[in-house]
């Protein structure tokens, strides 16, 4: 089975290149941000357990798609040090147990497309950012730049590539 984690801050393009990278291989997207939701409806963000009760929801999840023998999962992911830790941990020993080997892309572009994006209209109704406001508060916030540590991370600035042009890019360094 393939795993690949796409991450990097909200807004970037992680879903939309996630979707067509699975939509080309014949694997599952699982975006963290249905794990999200679920957990903020349930424990709600920032109390105590939702941390836990996300990771739950996730690796549940991934256990259920390798129970079903799925080719390939392509998880998107918001990575921040050192909070995300937790989660990664979770995750790194769901790996080991299923013996799969997993592949790493923080995808990335420069801020004025990132505004460009998280402003377009396909993000109107949603719950997420919608703002350069907003999003120049959470980049304030949150610090994205740090690879996930004991893993090899593809770097892909997406900024003057098409949604199928970086599902390609990642296809060349990850699909043998």
């Amino acid at each position: 089975m393939k795993f690949v984690m796409v991450y990097g801050p909200s807004g970037i393009g992680k879903e939309s290149v996630a979707r067509e990278l699975a939509k080309r291989n014949g694997w599952h997207l699982f975006p963290q941000h249905l794990a999200f939701d679920i957990a903020c409806a349930v424990v709600g963000f920032g109390n105590n357990g939702f941390e836990k009760y996300q990771r739950k929801i996730c690796l549940d999840a991934f256990r259920a798609l390798i129970e079903k023998n799925v080719s390939g999962v392509v998880f998107t992911f918001c990575y921040v040090y050192p909070a995300s830790n937790y989660f990664i941990d979770g995750l790194f020993e769901l790996l080991k147990e299923y013996e799969i080997e997993a592949d790493f892309v923080r995808l990335s572009c420069d801020f004025d497309e990132h505004v460009r994006r998280v402003t377009s209209e396909k993000r109107k109704n949603t719950n997420k950012i919608q703002s350069k406001e907003y999003l120049e508060d959470y980049l304030s916030r949150f610090d994205f730049s740090v690879d996930i540590a004991e893993v090899e991370t593809f770097h892909l600035n997406s900024t003057e590539l098409r949604i199928q042009e970086s599902a390609v890019e990642i296809e060349r360094r990850i699909v043998t």
